[in-house]
């Protein structure tokens, strides 16, 4: 089969590898279409702590197929917790020891979706759902996921530094949960998205939340300036490994500002996630701005244009 398979930092290529075989559980899915995302922009231009095997590794997370054995269309989000290690045994299921193998691959004519995932969080696609939604399950558990750990409460102001495809999909996780979102920074095109998601353009100062989901230390800095005394600062963009920020005693101590993060989705969030797309609450598919082949993926990751937001892969 034709796959795009990452060889190292600014290196992926089309080419053909064997195709999968479905072992006791596995189910084997045509790709229909993959979705790009801003985790394989970094992982594109830096590789990926995480995500990526030893290189040569598959590539691609997002995706929307066909079960081959049984003609549905399915989508899939990127992992399942075990349910039985500690960390499961706690509820905590974003850092279950036994997470890994990651789902990854999508950027192929075929995907192997193993048993633990196949059997946890592989999921039919409801009648009438476009395959482009269907595939924003994965980053949209994710961001329930982020909200959920925030502690939203209705009326909560709810600043989200970053107003990218994620952004956007927090800022309607957000007002969903009664937030109110406001958009901090971002091009101003996508800042006239903005209200599309719940969310307003304009000051954050003084927020009672603040979401950082741009994945920079400079939106770090600023999140941890926006809040207020007594409020919650969210890493959700993640960082290198190496990367510092410089968190100010004085407001985590006397002005017990709370910093936590959120990485990563519950089978619980994934469910929500397909039912709020399904919902047609929000124009989740017009974060679909561009459509390539494989052939397409590693000069629009290496120089998006401004009207990008993600990308339909068609293999």
């Amino acid at each position: 089969m034709r796959a795009l398979v990452f060889h190292g930092p600014g290196d992926i290529r089309v080419e053909g590898v064997p195709d999968p075989v479905a072992g006791d559980g596995d189910v084997l899915v045509q790709v229909e279409l993959a979705l790009t995302d801003g985790t394989d922009m970094k992982a594109f231009r830096r590789g990926h702590p995480v995500l990526l095997g030893p290189p040569p590794s598959p590539f691609g997370h997002e995706f929307c197929g066909i079960d081959v054995a049984t003609g549905r269309r399915v989508v899939a989000a990127n992992s399942a917790p075990c349910g039985v290690c500690p960390a499961c045994g706690r509820g905590e299921q974003t850092l279950c020891e036994n997470l890994f193998p990651l789902l990854n691959g999508a950027y192929a004519e075929l995907l192997l979706v193993p048993e633990q995932i196949a059997r946890t969080n592989l999921l039919p696609v409801p009648a009438g759902m476009a395959p482009e939604e269907a595939a924003m399950l994965e980053p949209l558990a994710c961001c329930l996921h982020g909200v959920d750990r925030a502690g939203v409460r209705p009326d909560d102001t709810v600043a989200i530094v970053g107003i990218g495809p994620i952004g956007l999909m927090l800022a309607a996780c957000v007002a969903d949960a009664g937030g109110r979102p406001l958009a901090v920074g971002g091009r101003p095109e996508r800042r006239e998205l903005a209200p599309l998601f719940g969310a307003v353009p304009g000051a954050a100062e003084g927020a009672d939340i603040v979401i950082e989901a741009a994945g920079t230390v400079e939106s770090w800095d600023r999140a941890l300036e926006l809040v207020r005394p007594g409020g919650t600062v969210l890493g959700f963009g993640g960082l290198p490994r190496d990367a510092r920020i410089v968190v100010d005693p004085y407001r985590i101590h006397y002005e017990e500002v709370h910093l936590l993060g959120a990485f990563h989705h519950t089978p619980r969030h994934v469910r929500a996630a397909l039912a709020f797309l399904a919902s047609g609450a929000y124009p989740f598919e017009r974060l679909v701005t561009h459509r390539v082949g494989l052939e397409g993926v590693a000069a629009l990751l290496a120089d998006p244009p401004a009207s990008y937001l993600k990308a339909a892969v068609i293999p």
